[in-house]
């Protein structure tokens, strides 16, 4: 369903939006149908507490039990080093069914750390004493990061670096020859070293990062001009010229740079590594650890099958790694995304799912990106993860432009997360970049100490166009130190067509254009090409140094930015300030307008709150599945009048909505509506029914038949649907069987939602965790 919004927002006070969230707390905690462990020495397949398995092994376990859930299943991992050679990877088959949930968590308080991080320590023996290098020899990994005692190294680099935010020292390239793909540099700074091959020139036009393997230079008087190898420079050299003068650059990765301490080098050619020890190091003693694979864990869905219902929380990701620019050099554009050739790995991925939570983890020394999400991850939650020393991204989502129902990303929350020092290698790394997004709610986010932007949300469009993007909210987030490297960027920086898209109440602080950042604007909050239809209101701006030349906001009106709401973005406001960034306390929200789950029931009686109609039967709560997790029972024995549940809301919604349900159908034979979505004049836009053997729904007037269901058997029901089109999509326990359905009647709004068994009818059923969510 491709959303084509009515543009109305611009008139709308976004305060009354921001009334609408109804902040959730914690619900009862579902049933357990089991619990399973793993350990780092685990085996076998019983899996208890006892007796541990592997992470394949117990996810293999799971797999045995999972495809008709009574409760959630619990799989703990005790604490101490999963080291892995290969992803962990999950599939569809690792999803939870009949709405509970698949938990791979933390036992107790124990630090369970999924590594890729492989043994150096040891074997070290003195290469050149007066210089102070060691070696170690037999080296035969591959790889772009050494950490000495979980402190990462420097690769070995001319000019040496002297600062961690900025990464400088650096020169600066004199100009380019974009016709033959060459630089000019001062002469001093090249020199026929060794291995030159395998030296990169780590050069960083405006917002570009590119590493560029040498293959060759000439010179001059005072000049000289370098080549480089293919594919490195096949678009190293896209833009105009003048985009190359003045670039900061350094030179790494050769012998001859070794010369300053905490300095390493690895010399492919005889398997040798070289470190030049910082004072009071033991190389007879210290750790040395380099990354292994370049993803940890790999959760992959498909649009047929999507993962859902899944849980990771509680786990710690660190050294992953990503070797590929040693042999293919890389041109990056903003977000760390190369032009061409591999793309850059999360060391969590996760594409195709629904449902999921991952909440509470870890993420350090990476040598690609934290997080990496979609294409088409949807209703789901990042929340609360520390992320830290990574080289690329730290959450990065994605959906294509215009993208497929089944490719885009949206209703997503990305909260309460600490991230700090992305970019570390790849310099143009962003702390969180969405592209082409729907209902992506940002908020309460801490985010430092970048050398380029910290939030990202959009991407190009290329026209005042549609990009499929709509409804994404940037919210109460603090974010300071980023910009410190790169230009043309911001500390929350917009892309596209984007409408009914808030910026609201971030603080944004201590920003300034940087000494090494080209022409191009840096500001605290810049909406770029063709940005249209968002609103950036009440923000606090704070310590942005416009004397170096930052912006406190830009909008690049020259290239199809308009049709924008700038309000009230020189506040100072105290509250503002205080409210921003993560909280120990913090609550996830939810665009709640009806949350149902009928615990707090009297077992026995009409639920509150409902228009109940017995008729002939009757409408009770039950203690199904057991006295702390209650449900409503619909039942009727006699065939004329209905039996009918329904629950107004306090008003009329519309735009997109989500409704959801869990039902039980205890005979597969009778109409049992479930739901009915219904407007203000009772007019029925959505109807579901279990019916025959099947779940059904109409396709405008046309009864279609879903899917089969087994009576006694919980199913969890989705629709989505959308009044400003009239379409909606039916999921069925995560899996979307419905796309793009018409309504049965047209309808402006939603008021009502209904549940019974008609005139005509007998038999009965369960509904349960009925919800409602809608802007």
């Amino acid at each position: 369903m491709r959303s084509q919004f009515v543009v109305r927002f611009l008139t709308i006070c976004i305060f009354l939006l921001v009334s609408l969230f109804v902040y959730k707390g914690s619900t009862v905690q579902a049933a357990i149908q089991a619990t399973y462990y793993a350990s780092p020495t685990g085996s076998g397949t019983i899996c208890s507490l006892a007796s541990p398995c592997s992470l394949s092994g117990v996810r293999d376990k799971v797999r045995t039990v999972s495809t008709s859930m009574t409760g959630d299943i619990q799989v703990f991992l005790r604490g101490g080093t999963y080291t892995l050679s290969t992803p962990l990877t999950l599939d569809y088959r690792d999803s939870g069914s009949n709405s509970y949930r698949i938990i791979w968590t933390n036992y107790n308080s124990e630090m369970p750390v999924l590594t890729g991080g492989q043994s150096l320590t040891g074997g070290w023996t003195i290469h050149d004493a007066a210089a102070n290098i060691y070696k170690k020899t037999g080296v035969t990994a591959e790889f772009r990061q050494l950490y000495m005692n979980d402190v990462p190294a420097t690769r070995a680099r001319k000019p040496n670096v002297t600062s961690p935010d900025t990464f400088a020292s650096y020169y600066d390239t004199i100009s380019a020859d974009i016709t033959n793909k060459q630089y000019k540099i001062n002469l001093a700074e090249i020199s026929n070293w060794a291995d030159f091959n395998q030296v990169e020139m780590v050069v960083q036009p405006h917002w570009y990062h590119n590493r560029l393997r040498l293959s060759s230079f000439t010179t001059d008087t005072n000049y000289a001009y370098v080549r480089f190898l293919s594919p490195d420079q096949d678009h190293a050299f896209d833009k105009s010229a003048p985009n190359y003068a003045s670039n900061a650059y350094y030179f790494e990765n050769a012998y001859e740079f070794l010369d300053a301490p905490g300095e390493w080098y690895l010399q492919t050619g005889t398997d040798t590594l070289y470190y030049k020890p910082l004072s009071g190091q033991n190389m007879s003693t210290i750790p040395v650890t380099i990354p292994g694979p370049d993803v940890l864990m790999n959760v992959v869905g498909t649009a047929a099958a999507p993962v859902h219902h899944l849980t990771v929380s509680g786990l710690n990701f660190t050294y992953a790694g990503w070797k590929s620019p040693g042999s293919n050099g890389v041109v990056m554009t903003q977000g760390a995304n190369p032009l061409s050739g591999p793309v850059v790995p999360g060391a969590l991925q996760i594409t195709y799912a629904n449902e999921l939570r991952v909440i509470n983890n870890t993420f350090r020394h990476l040598g690609g990106t934290a997080l990496k999400l979609g294409n088409g991850l949807k209703d789901s939650q990042i929340v609360g993860n520390i992320i830290e020393d990574v080289a690329a991204n730290g959450i990065e989502l994605k959906s294509p432009k215009n993208a497929s129902r089944d490719d885009l990303t949206e209703r997503v929350l990305i909260g309460n997360n600490t991230i700090t020092r992305v970019g570390q290698h790849y310099t143009n790394g962003i702390g969180i970049v969405g592209y082409f997004l729907n209902g992506v709610v940002i908020e309460h986010n801490d985010i430092s100490y970048t050398p380029y932007m910290g939030i990202q949300v959009g991407g190009q469009g290329g026209c005042n166009c549609s990009t499929g993007m709509a409804n994404n909210r940037i919210q109460y987030n603090d974010i300071h130190h980023v910009m410190q490297v790169h230009d043309d960027g911001g500390a929350i920086y917009l892309l596209g067509r984007q409408p009914g898209t808030y910026v609201f109440e971030n603080y944004v602080h201590d920003i300034a254009k940087s000494s090494y950042a080209m022409s191009s604007p840096v500001a605290g909050l810049y909406l770029d090409n063709y940005s249209e239809f968002i609103t950036v209101q009440h923000n606090v701006l704070a310590s942005i140094q416009t004397t170096t030349g930052a912006y406190l906001t830009y909008e690049q009106t020259g290239i199809g930015a308009m049709n924008n709401q700038w309000v009230n973005n020189s506040t100072q406001d105290v509250s503002v300030i205080n409210q921003a960034g993560t909280a120990l306390s913090y609550v996830e929200p939810m665009l709640v307008r009806l949350d149902a789950n009928f615990n707090g029931e009297a077992t026995g009686s009409a639920p509150t709150g409902w228009s109940i109609t017995n008729g002939n039967g009757s409408v009770t709560t039950a203690e199904i599945p057991s006295a702390t997790d209650k449900s409503v029972l619909i039942a009727k024995a006699v065939s004329t009048t209905s039996s009918m549940a329904n629950k107004t809301l306090a008003t009329s919604v519309s735009g997109i909505i989500s409704v959801k349900a869990n039902i039980r159908a205890e005979q597969t034979s009778a109409w049992k509506m479930a739901p009915y979505i219904v407007d203000s004049s009772g007019v029925q836009a959505v109807s579901v029914g279990f019916d025959g053997g099947y779940i059904k729904t109409y396709n405008g007037s046309t009864l279609t038949a879903v899917q089969p269901f087994t009576a006694g058997t919980w199913y969890e029901l989705q629709v989505v649907m959308d009044t400003n089109t009239d379409l909606f999509d039916l999921y069925v326990d995560g899996i979307r069987l419905v796309t793009d359905a018409s309504f049965r009647n047209p309808v402006t709004h939603i008021r009502t939602i209904s549940f019974g068994i008609g005139t005509g009818h007998i038999g009965s059923f369960y509904l349960d965790n009925v919800q409602v969510f809608a802007p």
